[in-house]
């Protein structure tokens, strides 16, 4: 597979790319403003770069998560499948086994693998960056904020494209979804 076929085929599997996306930027942007808070409330001088490198094992973390988690749920499926197209063709268990459909399905686990992990480390960067780049604490938590809203509205227009749906009512959920989760992370934080 080339270059051009692996891209593709990363995006072909929308529900992962969008999945992974969502989960990095929720997810770190509850550690990073959580994180945030209790610095400021605990009267830490603590430099943003290290509520960015919080937030940023937090992706790490859940990118690993969502990748093996993914693995595991994918190859069960798939296994399924198999076992069930198997008995479907009067076929012994394993009788698929190394054959060109059994290669196809292998394929999709570690694709599915790596578009989850690879999508939620990317979203991830959107809430980090600003803590890595900006000294001033409220200008990284603004930056933050405002810039994971507009990729969970980016991804609410990708979703709602990708469904056909109302692109305005998928990104209104996300973005509700997005800040029931701040508030959250910022009421545990200490704000």
């Amino acid at each position: 597979m080339n270059i051009h076929e692996f891209i593709q085929e990363y995006f072909k599997m929308s529900r992962y790319v969008a999945l992974g996306s969502l989960d990095g930027i929720l997810a770190v942007m509850g550690v990073t403003l959580a994180a945030s808070g209790v610095a400021g409330a605990g009267g830490l001088q603590t430099p943003n770069y290290v509520i960015g490198l919080t937030g940023l094992s937090g992706g790490i973390a859940i990118s690993m998560s969502n990748a093996f988690g993914s693995f595991i749920g994918e190859r069960a499926e798939e296994s399924r499948t198999m076992r069930e197209l198997e008995h479907k063709m009067v076929l012994g268990e394993g009788s698929l086994d190394d054959t060109v459909i059994h290669k196809a399905a292998k394929r999709r686990v570690y694709m599915s693998m790596f578009t989850h992990g690879f999508s939620s480390f990317i979203g991830s960067f959107v809430p980090v960056l600003p803590f890595l780049l900006i000294q001033s604490r409220l200008n990284a938590l603004l930056t933050t904020v405002v810039l994971c809203f507009t990729a969970l509205t980016i991804l609410g227009v990708y979703l709602g494209k990708v469904s056909k749906g109302s692109l305005l009512k998928t990104s209104a959920e996300i973005v509700c979804i997005g800040v029931l989760i701040s508030v959250v992370s910022f009421l545990i934080g200490g704000h």
